[in-house]
């Protein structure tokens, strides 16, 4: 059937999104874990990594929606709709990983302490 050829065969994309989902989670997960263990630069570091493997993997999932996205004629929702939403999940990402990273090279001590809001001066 030559409309059989136009509809999608691989790549759900829904599923392709929900892929992300699950690193960017994995990825604030590793983060949440590096702020509460930030005095140990061991397990600091070993979170920052767990952030990085998690965007490196989503990375991966963004790139397989884009491909699907140009060898697919029909697309459950408009191009430009799931374009905008897998960069979108990609910049949150990028941006948990920039934290981590730059919370990574920094040591406790450039945290500066933090202020009680409740005393006045």
């Amino acid at each position: 059937m030559f409309f059989g050829k136009l509809l999608p065969h691989d790549g759900n994309f829904f599923d392709m999104f929900n892929q992300r989902a699950d690193q960017i989670l994995e990825a604030a997960r590793a983060f949440f874990q590096m702020v509460a263990n930030y005095n140990d630069v061991p397990l600091r570091e070993k979170y920052n990594r767990d952030v990085d493997n998690a965007e490196r993997a989503a990375d991966r999932v963004t790139h397989e929606v884009n491909k699907a996205l140009h060898k697919t004629f029909i697309t459950p929702i408009d191009r430009e709709q799931i374009h905008g939403l897998i960069n979108t999940m990609d910049d949150v990402a990028d941006l948990i990983q920039d934290s981590a990273e730059t919370m990574a090279l920094h040591g406790p001590g450039c945290m500066g302490t933090p202020k009680d809001p409740t005393r006045q001066g």
